[in-house]
């Protein structure tokens, strides 16, 4: 005894329930856009750079000449990091199919190359270098004070991340890190005077590293799906 052929519009019908059953409860959300967590994370970076001028006061070597050219490439770099950084974890909270951007890692080698010149400079005891060292008494409030105005940059980051879905969480903790230590540093930093090579090269750099790894602690959990 054969089947009796499946009349076509019934097929059509349940898959027509089907979806329907699928979407009766789904609500419409507003989508979310790469360029509102590039703003998020940028007005964060004014907050802090606002907050880090009221407490410490504004330095003007940047307008006068002053800043020695090893300031000025520190707080660059500092910036082609924090906008890497950023960039990569703006994208990494929308799920997609590619290949990742390795930018940042390649931001932050080229940072890496700062401490590991002052630390050379250290070691061959050069003048003032030598005695700076690391008992720089600035050494602790640059390095406080950049953690601190990062944090709020670092706020910024998981909210973003939370609106989101990361697949990577660990990778957007690292990212979420570095973005927060490095721009945190770049708001603190416009209020240092102190530029010489050991100072911006150890204590303007430090910050990045234990911001990065307070962000892969700290991030992911918060970011779960």
């Amino acid at each position: 005894m054969t089947d009796l052929p499946q009349d076509p519009s019934d097929s059509a019908m349940s898959r027509d329930d089907l979806i329907a059953s699928l979407t009766e409860d789904l609500t419409p959300i507003r989508r979310v856009r790469p360029v509102e967590g590039m703003v998020l994370i940028a007005f964060a970076t004014i907050i802090a750079s606002v907050a880090s001028i009221a407490a410490h006061e504004w330095w003007d070597g940047l307008l006068t000449g002053d800043a020695s050219g090893y300031f000025i490439i520190t707080h660059g770099l500092l910036l082609v990091l924090g906008a890497a950084s950023t960039a990569a974890l703006v994208s990494g909270a929308l799920p997609r199919v590619g290949a990742r951007a390795n930018a940042p890692l390649w931001s932050a080698i080229m940072l890496g190359i700062l401490p590991l010149g002052a630390i050379i400079n250290l070691l061959s005891g050069n003048g003032d270098h030598a005695r700076e060292g690391l008992n720089d008494p600035a050494a602790y409030m640059c390095t406080t004070a950049s953690l601190a105005a990062g944090a709020l940059v670092l706020v910024a980051a998981v909210l973003w991340l939370r609106r989101g879905a990361p697949v990577s969480l660990e990778r957007s903790g690292w990212l979420a890190g570095l973005a927060a230590g490095s721009l945190g540093t770049l708001a603190y930093g416009i209020t240092c005077p102190l530029d010489t090579f050991s100072h911006v090269g150890l204590w303007h750099v430090a910050p990045v590293a234990i911001g990065a790894v307070v962000g892969r602690l700290v991030v992911p959990p918060l970011i779960r799906w």
